[in-house]
């Protein structure tokens, strides 16, 4: 009986009502795979949308979200076959954005400059080291720059300046140059007007009239090509110039001016940060 009791007590269920013996099977543990999320930020459009036509995912659109960049990007960035074609940066804006349905080649130039500012500030830091040559004694340095000082172009006070008008509705600008009494209806360029490397920076003194014609829509309200295309090679050098200085005032984009002061020679001034290779290939 000693034996029997001494068994009881190690755990033979009694006949206890409150006591019933545990008949569930376990539950089952599994390992979950850790998740990062990984960090979101909400970026100004320069275009505000107003240049996109109705359908377009980004028309209205005054924002878009974008992610931080991670290692993914920095693969992107190394890659050398983008770099060699050119494409390492758009590669890296479609991988940030937020939303798949936005297609960075559809973009403005302007609201891309602005996710690129974006990028690199939430990648690398604001701070831009770069070689700068000073603007009053010609001495080449070494200048960090602060990217926070990066902001938009205020293009709709420019425009009242330059007695412009914009057809939101068309996405047009229209521009008179009071000298020959003409008037122009200019587009917002999907492109760059600005050389990207030595090769390009070769061929500018022809691209000036290529340039021209991606961006004149029409000139006295005719649309032909062959009366743009007449009117650009007979443009004199006057009304060109003042085209050329007149359109990154008059059209949304990003503002790259930011404050310089030369080590060699005081001079201070408010410069237009230099897009060079250690934008998004800093060397530390």
């Amino acid at each position: 009986m000693r034996n029997n009791q001494e068994r009881m007590a190690m755990g033979v269920p009694t006949t206890d009502n409150n006591l019933q013996p545990n008949t569930q099977t376990p539950p089952e543990v599994t390992s979950k795979p850790l998740e990062f999320i990984v960090p979101t930020e909400i970026v100004t459009l320069p275009s505000k949308g107003q240049f996109y036509p109705e359908g377009h995912p980004l028309h209205g659109r005054e924002t878009v979200e974008i992610k931080h960049m991670t290692t993914k990007e920095e693969d992107i960035l190394t890659n050398q076959s983008f770099i060699k074609n050119g494409v390492a940066v758009d590669k890296l804006l479609q991988s940030v954005l937020v939303e798949p349905k936005m297609k960075v080649n559809d973009m403005l130039m302007c609201d891309k400059n602005a996710l690129t500012v974006a990028c690199r500030v939430y990648g690398y830091g604001p701070d831009y080291t770069t070689q700068f040559k000073c603007p009053a004694c010609d001495e080449t340095l070494k200048h960090e720059f602060d990217l926070n000082e990066v902001g938009h172009v205020d293009y709709e006070t420019n425009v009242k300046e330059f007695d412009a008008a914009v057809d939101y509705d068309r996405g047009i600008i229209v521009f008179p140059i009071p000298r020959t009494k003409t008037t122009l209806e200019l587009k917002v360029l999907k492109t760059d007007m600005t050389p990207k490397n030595r090769k390009e920076a070769k061929k500018a003194a022809f691209s000036i009239t290529k340039q021209y014609r991606k961006m004149i829509h029409s000139v006295n309200g005719s649309t032909e090509r062959a009366h743009i295309d007449k009117y650009i090679e007979s443009m004199s050098a006057l009304d060109s110039r003042y085209l050329r200085s007149a359109y990154p005032k008059i059209v949304p984009n990003v503002d790259f001016g930011c404050e310089f002061e030369c080590e060699s020679c005081g001079h201070e001034d408010t410069v237009e940060v230099p897009l060079s290779a250690e934008f998004f290939w800093p060397k530390s």
